[in-house]
Formats: C-alpha cells, sequence, structure tokens
C-alpha cells in the first residue's frame, strides 16, 4: 500500500509562488485561440503518484518555460499566453492530470533561463522543467529526467552574408551562447580558439548577433529556427548538427514513480496523435522536419 505524503509539503511551493508568479507567471492570460484539439484523457487517480495528487490537491500545475525562444517557449504579451512546443506539451500535461488545460486557472507558466533549471526544481519553484532542458548525465546527479521528447542537434547561426557552416571555422569567432547551457562546453571543446561569449539567454545572444557584437550563435537548432522565423532575411542556419540533445521533461531528483507517469503520459500523446498536433503547430512552422519515429522513452 502506498503511503501518501502530508500535503503541507505543498505550502513553501505556494509562499514562493507568491513571489515568483508575481512577476513571470502568465496571471491575465486571452484563451482565445487555445488548441482544443487534444484528446489526452484524466488519469485514473489511482495510477497518479503523491507528487500528481499534490498538484490536484493544490488545484495548479506550475511548469518552468523559456519565455525568449519563438516556436519552444515564447510569451505573447499582447495575450499573455506561453506559445510553443514545450508549452504545448505542458498543456497536454496539465489535461492528463486536470482533465483539461486552462493557463491562469490550473496552468501557471513561470520564466526559466537555462541557469535556473535546476534550483526551481530543487527549490520547489516548479513542478516540472519544459525547457529545451538537454538530458546529461552529471544533470541527473541533481534532477530527474522523462522523456527524451525531442532529440534536436548543436548548430550555427550566423548574419546573411556572413555565413558560418563548419563547427571548426569557429575559430577566433565571437560566439554566443545561453550561460550554464551545453552549448558553451561543446564548443569549448570542439574549438577551443573560439571566442566564447556567454549570455544569460538566447534572446540577447540574437540582439548582440543583429548588432554586430557577436559573430555567431551557437546552440540547439529547432531554438535557432525561432529566431530565424521571427527575424526573417536576417540570419543563415547552419545545416551540419555537431551534437545530439535529447530534450527531457526536467523533475524534482529522486522522484521515480512521477518520472514514470510523465514517460507513460508523453508515450500516450505519441499513439493518441497529440504529439504530432502540437509538432505541427509549432515546431514545423519554423522549418523542423517531423521524424520518423517519435523519440524512444528512456527508462532509468
Amino acid at each position: 500500500m502506498r503511503l501518501r505524503r502530508n500535503l503541507t509539503a505543498v505550502v513553501p511551493l505556494a509562499v514562493m509562488l507568491v513571489a515568483v508568479t508575481a512577476c513571470q507567471a502568465a496571471t491575465s492570460v486571452d484563451m482565445t485561440d487555445v488548441p482544443t484539439d487534444y484528446v489526452m484523457e484524466m488519469a485514473d487517480e489511482s495510477d497518479m503518484p503523491d507528487e500528481i495528487l499534490e498538484i490536484r490537491e493544490r488545484g495548479r500545475l506550475v511548469i518552468g518555460s523559456k519565455f525568449d525562444q519563438p516556436l519552444t517557449g515564447l510569451r505573447d504579451d499582447a495575450t499573455g499566453r506561453i506559445e510553443g512546443f514545450d508549452a504545448e506539451l505542458g498543456r497536454i500535461l496539465a489535461q492528463r492530470i486536470f482533465g483539461y488545460a486552462a493557463e491562469g486557472e490550473n496552468l501557471d507558466f513561470i520564466e526559466t533561463i537555462s541557469s535556473n533549471r535546476e534550483p526551481y526544481l530543487r527549490d520547489g519553484v516548479a513542478d516540472f522543467i519544459l525547457a529545451t532542458y538537454t538530458i546529461t548525465e552529471e544533470r541527473k546527479e541533481s534532477v530527474d529526467f522523462a522523456g527524451p521528447y525531442y532529440v534536436a542537434g548543436q548548430s550555427i547561426m550566423t548574419r546573411v552574408g556572413e555565413e558560418i557552416d563548419e563547427v571548426e571555422k569557429l575559430a577566433g569567432k565571437r560566439v554566443c551562447f545561453a550561460d550554464d547551457s551545453t552549448s558553451g562546453a561543446t564548443i569549448e571543446q570542439l574549438v577551443p580558439k573560439a571566442q566564447l561569449r556567454p549570455m544569460s539567454n538566447y534572446d540577447s545572444c540574437v540582439t548582440s548577433l543583429q548588432a554586430g557584437r557577436v559573430d555567431a550563435v551557437s546552440t540547439d537548432n529547432v531554438i535557432l529556427y525561432g529566431f530565424a522565423k521571427k527575424f526573417p532575411g536576417e540570419f543563415h542556419i547552419s545545416e551540419e548538427l555537431f551534437t545530439t540533445e535529447a530534450y527531457g521533461v526536467g523533475l524534482p531528483h529522486n522522484s521515480p514513480e512521477l518520472r514514470e507517469f510523465i514517460n507513460a503520459t508523453l508515450e500516450e500523446a505519441y499513439a493518441n496523435g497529440d504529439w504530432d498536433r502540437a509538432f505541427a503547430r509549432t515546431l514545423e512552422t519554423g522549418g523542423a522536419v517531423a521524424p520518423d519515429e517519435h523519440p524512444k522513452i528512456v527508462r532509468y
């Protein structure tokens, strides 16, 4: 028989959310044009782990997401909604937990950057992280991962007319990446003579690229697709991929039952077509090609 944890464990999260959501969550969301074609059904409560039951008791799922990455996680200032593939998967997860998803009612997105994803999970600020979060063995020492739900690859974005299509040609170039992401370590390893320019997020990197303060931005191709779509005609993205980036749903460390619940939900989204619907309305619009097969869930 499973013993349920005392629901007073929810209190620290609620206290922290007062401060965090005041400046980060979409508290007033225009629900016009919200996707209604997801078919994910609510799970039976008997199949829900303690963490999910606590979320249901609280009545609100809190997901850490990027707010500045077109196609994956971008806040629409006009509507307050978070748009992108990660956000759509978050809505599907909320639907699995509550039977429906409504931002500002039973679902809140809070902004995460690469450097605060682990602290947000550790300190209970967010229940899950869906933020182009690459699964690595090092990160698994402090975070659990469900998935992967998507596999990307690192590439290079430059200004049109100043193309760099091979990673070794970044030697001597000023290369921007998000601080505490895996992208910088990859460039440092592959191109020791590159001039690394870490910034807090990729929006800042793109602004610097437009202004000529850096020569290239290097990160996962789907993130770059989003900025190329946002600024048509300005950027060139290399077709060369020099890493494999498996995105996972970040979860608090040592939560195996929660991890299995999310894995099972992802597999259900593959089977019922919800994953494909989310991909078609987000990543595919920016040029990403649908994979021949859905990513294989890795259980551990």
